[in-house]
């Protein structure tokens, strides 16, 4: 969940080095890969990079790959077949094939290139065609200002010589779009599949096979990016300290709920936003949809109450519930004597015990097992091992 913080913070420091920089992206992958869609890796012109595409065996070849783009200015998508004989990754043989767009990083394309592209209509029934640096930088400004977006790259015309640079979109979730795929009809059907995306909780990028016409179906690789998940932890005691820890270090935005000035503090809580209240009216700053997570572990049997009764009331996909499975049904039964109906589908989100079944027993251990329990969720996993499996980090 850091790489597009990641992206940020190096072009940032790529435009003002003075050096010229290519950014290569993975943009399909078929059967196993140490990386998936989206992983990107930025390449200078001495060819030295920053970041990882793959486990380790493609970055050199793209980087040489990358110094090529550089000189000649013109993007390239380079396809990688792997064998049963090469080791990519952690030890793993990864057999499948990827595809890795390589770009120029600050490929200015002027108000006259755009207008030229636009009379010679090269591309159909487009009336405005822009690509360029105007609709990157506003994909990179909603990742800096955490605001869902995905960046629409059209991969069929790069090579085709008839453009400079990529066509691309950017559509935001909240807001207008900006740029073109090169299609109006395209534009429709890609914006329509970004609001597919921004309903899903976890939505990643990938390359898509958009037919637009009788005869034409355009390549698209839709680079996506949603704000950090967030983590809410109803407790600030003991065990809550590690758990906010391994919260923030897994990237979730993390949220500390507790009443006690002494116990929820920044000192014990660093990196984390701190809400003071256990009063079920006083949880109205935190604003939780599809992609929150929510723990309660008050060990406090009236705050642990009103916590669940909120919770349960939210879109939160995940509610941890500390504490044996007897206490929970304690809790769910006073929270049905004072008449609220618990319908099963907001129980199916309920998680009691908490955590993945990992033997933990320190608090430190109890954490890594919640968060991982979270991340399983969150990535819509089940949490087993992967011993024996043939292709790995696959959704369930």
């Amino acid at each position: 969940m850091r790489d597009h913080a990641w992206i940020i913070n190096m072009i940032k420091e790529a435009k003002t080095s003075g050096k010229r920089y290519a950014m290569a992206t993975v943009v399909h992958v078929k059967g196993s890969a140490y990386r998936r869609e989206g992983a990107k890796m930025l390449v200078d012109e001495e060819g030295k990079s920053t970041g990882m595409i793959s486990g380790g065996c493609l970055e050199a070849d793209v980087a040489e790959v990358a110094k090529q783009v550089l000189e000649t200015g013109a993007p390239t998508v380079k396809t990688y077949v792997m064998d049963e004989d090469l080791v990519w990754g952690l030890g793993l043989g990864c057999p499948g094939t990827v595809e890795i767009y390589i770009e120029p990083l600050l490929h200015a394309c002027s108000a006259s290139d755009e207008r030229q592209a636009s009379a010679e209509g090269s591309f159909g029934n487009q009336e405005v065609p822009t690509h360029g640096d105007s609709v990157y930088d506003a994909w990179l400004s909603a990742i800096e200002d955490e605001r869902a977006g995905i960046l629409f790259t059209r991969l069929d015309t790069v090579g085709s010589g008839q453009t400079p640079a990529p066509f691309r979109l950017f559509v935001p979730e909240a807001g207008e779009s900006i740029g073109s795929t090169g299609d109006l009809s395209l534009d429709r059907l890609v914006t329509a599949k970004a609001r597919q995306l921004f309903l899903q909780k976890n939505p990643k990028s990938a390359s898509l096979r958009v037919p637009f016409s009788e005869e034409r179906e355009a390549v698209v690789f839709a680079d996506v990016y949603i704000p950090p998940a967030e983590v809410i932890i109803f407790g600030a005691g003991h065990d809550a300290v590690p758990l906010a820890k391994t919260s923030v270090a897994a990237g979730f935005r993390t949220t500390v709920v507790d009443p006690r000035p002494a116990y929820n503090t920044e000192d014990r809580f660093p990196g984390t936003t701190r809400l003071l209240t256990d009063d079920k009216n006083g949880f109205e700053p935190l604003k939780i949809g599809n992609r929150s997570y929510i723990i309660i572990m008050n060990h406090h049997l009236e705050r642990d109450i009103e916590a669940l009764r909120f919770s349960l009331q939210t879109e939160a996909p995940y509610i941890g519930v500390l504490g044996p499975r007897s206490r929970c049904d304690r809790i769910l039964k006073i929270i049905e004597g004072r008449g609220d109906l618990l319908r099963e589908e907001r129980l199916a989100r309920l998680h009691n015990p908490v955590g993945l079944d990992i033997g933990a027993e320190t608090a430190e251990e109890i954490a890594l097992s919640i968060v991982t329990e979270v991340l399983a969720v969150h990535n819509g996993h089940q949490g087993h091992f992967l011993r024996g499996k043939e292709r790995i980090h696959q959704p369930s």
